[in-house]
């Protein structure tokens, strides 16, 4: 599949950066092996020494490690590791449902070769923590979708309870390796090695807490192994997007963009003058903010590049070649009455629309008559967390998050629109099939938890409405947006921590960010 110029040619040829879903790896992983020469028990051989050296090299005063064993290939990749940890002289002991079974298929060879080399079994019922340095977890796989059963959960509560260092390998036990989900309790590790690929679920939302570091091995495989499985998409951030077009000598500012900003009710002009600014500082030509006029003086002040009206919106509208709709604006009457009229404008003359905040709430709230103005729209932009993306699905937050990827694609088919899901690991998706009739999302890797601020979304809306009214596409708007938004806000973690981080923070760190390509 051809991808969108978004990436670097070194950054579109990278291994790391590719997702797939699990399937994808269970099915080509042995055809692709084959095509190297390497036998399936070579692999698991392969597994086992690249997670010794992650091992070896962040823990190498590790003395007593246990080993958490399940029945499956997973477990022979434990196997592997214990034996290797053994032959450098640590203690190993490996914890196993039934230290009597024999196991299947490969991980019975990595078993056997474990105990004849006097390797110790105890059941998962007397395994035992005191003086534990760090622990394996070779539980469970990327093949568990349902609920684990409940020796394997008492297991990994047990692991968590404890607060060790764990190193997991492939994904953290007890994961769905597609959404990231729990299934109902995981293992939060220090350090996740996964092979072959990226599974998706490993990327986005909650697993970003519960995988700690995340490190990739393709096991010698990779290039083969992609020519095989179809791509479910690619994490991106700023340092790995294409360098950004020069701007040319003669340009002046209507080259950049005219965007208006409608938000900012009673009581709420932060939020419009975030978005504002950042669109500024972003690089748009001419920003004009249309709030409320309680609001105006607020919104303006200390910023005399920001044109500000409270009057006329239809002129206001007339004047613009991109919006942005939604910080700030409320859903009482003036917000209902400042919507209507923008949707009814864009029902006769087409712009690039960013719809983000109380924005998308009143869109969830709209008859099918004003959602299919927004259906018709050619570049429109929809940018919920989790609890608008619920509302404009009719669904819990907990089901928003619980698959991630499904709630992005639902929203971006529904509506027709590029959308985003915020939250770590952001997701982005775009409302048309590709040829082959699959989406492609990109997924976000930078950023911190220092974000979790209120205005940082507000701050996001503006930078993604700059590149839209700079002229990129709905897709590309949203990528670089969203990977900018990031890249600044790690810039200000870096320098001064991300406790205290403030969204405004972000404004000098966006500037250097856009130039910076």
């Amino acid at each position: 599949m051809t991808l969108p110029n978004l990436l670097t040619n070194k950054s579109a040829a990278s291994l790391a950066h590719n997702i797939v879903r699990a399937e994808q790896v269970r099915r080509f992983e042995s055809e692709a092996a084959m095509v190297v020469g390497c036998s399936l028990y070579e692999l698991m051989e392969r597994a086992g020494e690249a997670a010794f050296d992650v091992l070896d090299s962040h823990w190498p005063n590790a003395k007593y490690i246990l080993v958490v064993a399940g029945n499956g290939n997973n477990a022979g990749d434990g196997y592997i590791v214990a034996n290797l940890a053994l032959s450098k002289g640590a203690q190993v002991i490996v914890a196993c449902e039934d230290p009597s079974r024999v196991l299947d298929g490969h991980a019975k060879q990595a078993q056997s070769e474990w105990l004849a080399a006097g390797g110790e079994l105890v059941s998962f019922a007397d395994m035992e923590f005191e003086g534990v340095d760090l622990v394996v977890d070779a539980l469970l796989g990327t093949g568990v979708t349902g609920p684990v059963k409940e020796s394997f959960q008492n297991t990994i509560l047990a692991v968590n309870a404890k607060n060790l260092p764990v190193l997991s390998l492939d994904l953290p036990s007890g994961m769905n390796a597609d959404t990231g989900s729990p299934l109902p309790v995981c293992i939060k590790a220090d350090i996740t090695i996964t092979f072959v690929a990226i599974k998706a679920g490993l990327v986005t939302g909650k697993a970003k807490s519960l995988c700690g570091i995340l490190k990739f091995n393709d096991l010698g495989i990779g290039p083969s192994f992609f020519e095989l499985a179809t791509l479910q998409g690619k994490t991106v951030n700023w340092k790995r997007l294409q360098p950004l077009t020069c701007r040319v000598p003669h340009a002046n500012k209507g080259h950049f963009g005219k965007l208006l900003c409608i938000g900012g009710n009673v009581g709420m002009p932060g939020a419009i003058r975030l978005s504002a600014e950042a669109a500024l500082r972003t690089g748009t030509g001419l920003v004009k903010v249309f709030c409320h006029e309680s609001s105006a003086a607020l919104v303006g002040a200390t910023r005399p590049e920001l044109m500000v009206t409270t009057s006329d919106l239809e002129e206001a509208l007339n004047w613009c070649t991109s919006i942005i709709i939604g910080p700030g604006l409320g859903r009482d009457t003036w917000a209902t009455k400042q919507f209507q009229a923008v949707m009814a404008h864009l029902e006769q003359q087409h712009k690039p629309l960013v719809i983000d905040a109380d924005g998308l709430n009143l869109l969830a709230l709209s008859d099918d008559y004003t959602k299919n103005v927004v259906r018709e729209l050619p570049h429109c932009i929809l940018t919920p967390h989790p609890g608008e993306a619920c509302r404009l699905l009719n669904q819990s937050i907990n089901d928003v998050e619980a698959d991630r990827y499904t709630s992005c694609q639902t929203l971006a088919l529904s509506f027709k629109a590029t959308s985003l899901l915020k939250g770590a690991g952001t997701v982005i998706c775009t409302g048309s099939l590709n040829v082959d009739d699959r989406q492609m999302f990109w997924v976000c890797d930078g950023g911190n938890p220092g974000m979790a601020t209120a205005g940082m979304g507000d701050l996001l809306t503006g930078i993604i409405g700059a590149f839209s009214a700079q002229g990129l596409p709905p897709q590309q708007a949203t990528v670089y947006g969203v990977c900018a938004h990031a890249e600044a806000a790690d810039k200000v973690a870096r320098e001064y921590g991300e406790r205290g981080m403030i969204a405004s923070d972000l404004l000098p760190a966006l500037r250097t960010t856009i130039n910076s390509l």
